[in-house]
């Protein structure tokens, strides 16, 4: 779906966000809410809705916005729309999460990781992806976790030994399971393993993992 900046909808959810970063909430909603009344397609229609969503005081106020974003998204039948997935299940999960649905919320993250591969590279897609992982963390649903590179992460941070951790949490943070998310984290610990800047033990432990890894 093209993105015009010049669309109407677009301008007043652009200027609900400044209102938003001014602290003038009431402002924000204000904007939002005649977005989404001039709304006339569905894009229009998920754009104001999205932003409805994160504008509200009542969580279940959120969860209905947020659900009326993927009906919207639902209907517009572009593979573009694919890339917005991730946030939206994202957001409905920690809706349900709020409101103490955890099954919904569960599926709702497991859905979020799920699209994930359809995020663009970049600072918003890695903060998506922790987001979900955290989402996945809280409802007990983690995709990926590794005692052992967990325990070598601890004892890096307690050493402050910042290259293995410059390396290695940038692929293990967000790390939601999937085939790719593994790929990139076999390639970082084989990276840091090939430096050698580890002392023996952690040496030997990274090295075991990726054998472990690769399995």
């Amino acid at each position: 779906m093209q993105f015009d900046p010049g669309n109407k909808v677009v301008k007043l959810c652009a200027q609900g966000m400044q209102s938003e970063a001014e602290g003038n909430t009431v402002q924000a909603h204000h904007l939002f809410q005649q977005a989404w009344d001039i709304a006339i397609n569905d894009f229009e229609a998920f754009t104001a809705a999205h932003y409805l969503a994160r504008n509200q005081q009542d969580p279940n106020d959120v969860l209905k916005w947020n659900l009326e974003a993927l009906k919207r998204a639902d209907a517009i039948k572009d593979d573009d729309m694919k890339a917005h997935y991730p946030s939206l299940f994202l957001n409905i999960g920690k809706s349900y999460e709020t409101l103490g649905n955890i099954d919904e919320a569960k599926k709702y993250y497991a859905d979020a990781a799920g699209y994930s591969s359809f995020l663009p590279p970049g600072k918003y897609a890695d903060m998506i992806r922790i987001g979900i992982s955290e989402g996945l963390k809280r409802t007990g649903t983690t995709k990926f976790n590794n005692d052992i590179l967990n325990a070598l992460i601890d004892n890096w941070c307690d050493r402050r030994e910042l290259r293995p951790l410059s390396l290695i949490l940038p692929a293990y943070t967000g790390n939601l399971g999937t085939e790719n998310d593994v790929s990139k984290l076999i390639s970082a610990i084989s990276y840091l393993s090939a430096t050698r800047c580890l002392n023996e033990v952690d040496q030997a432990a990274v090295d075991g993992l990726i054998t472990a890894l690769l399995k």
